[in-house]
């Protein structure tokens, strides 16, 4: 079986087994697609203390990366071919599926894109280096604006490199462009109407492209998070916090 949900943000306590009582039937091989801000974030005793309870769950966790994510940490962890498409593993069943893949799972196509641009940051990107930094960074805890670090709390790796979309339209094309599912983080532009979002960043890119995937793939569903609501937005397109859905 696979079941999808959406961010955790480091907070898995929707999968304890009395949330989660489907668990006590599922093996490692049934998945829980996360997607995206899975909160891989830190590397702390407490991070390490909840990815080691997820990893011991009956289920494999898989998730695509969200624009809170430690894009440093995921560096320094291989990249691997798994189900037929690029992925690393954080834990021995927990997965962080790349952008622009197609895996196949159980007869099940999933297309994989993450990312997604931080928009909660009027205050801007600080940098540590930059001599006038703390200044900076007081001026904006004293009017109360909210600020990111740079590769502490933000990364520019949170939107994808044109070598990722790139593969991800030829990744589909050898599949005809056809598959079960698409997972992504953000969603399509013209779906953003139907989450109440509109564009606020000539730089937000990613939406027109995957507005260009939603036009050139054939798929029975796509699932997105990244604006914290649950629901269905169209008859083909669901966006998914806290809920967990099985969808094979």
């Amino acid at each position: 079986m696979i079941f999808v949900t959406g961010d955790c943000h480091g907070d898995y306590s929707r999968f304890k087994t009395k949330a989660f009582s489907k668990q006590t039937e599922l093996t490692k091989e049934d998945y829980v697609i996360v997607c995206g801000d899975f909160g891989y974030w830190k590397d702390t005793v407490e991070q390490n203390y909840w990815l080691d309870w997820l990893d011991n769950k009956s289920f494999t966790t898989l998730w695509v990366d969200g624009n809170h994510e430690n894009f440093d940490m995921l560096k320094e962890i291989e990249v691997v071919n798994w189900k037929r498409g690029k992925a690393q593993f954080i834990r021995p069943s927990i997965i962080h599926l790349l952008r622009g893949q197609v895996f196949t799972i159980d007869d099940c196509k999933i297309f994989t894109f993450g990312g997604a641009q931080s928009h909660d940051i009027d205050g801007g990107v600080l940098d540590q280096t930059d001599p006038n930094f703390q200044k900076q960074k007081k001026v904006l805890e004293l009017t109360m604006q909210n600020y990111r670090i740079n590769h502490v709390s933000w990364w520019q790796e949170e939107q994808p490199s044109p070598e990722e979309m790139e593969e991800g339209f030829r990744n589909l094309e050898a599949h005809q462009n056809k598959v079960d599912y698409v997972i992504t983080h953000d969603c399509a532009a013209y779906t953003k109407v139907f989450v109440n979002q509109y564009p606020k960043d000539a730089n937000d890119y990613l939406p027109n492209y995957l507005q260009q995937i939603k036009e050139k793939a054939t798929f029975k569903k796509w699932y997105f998070g990244h604006h914290h609501q649950d629901k269905a937005v169209t008859d083909q397109e669901t966006v998914i916090y806290k809920k967990i859905i099985q969808i094979w």
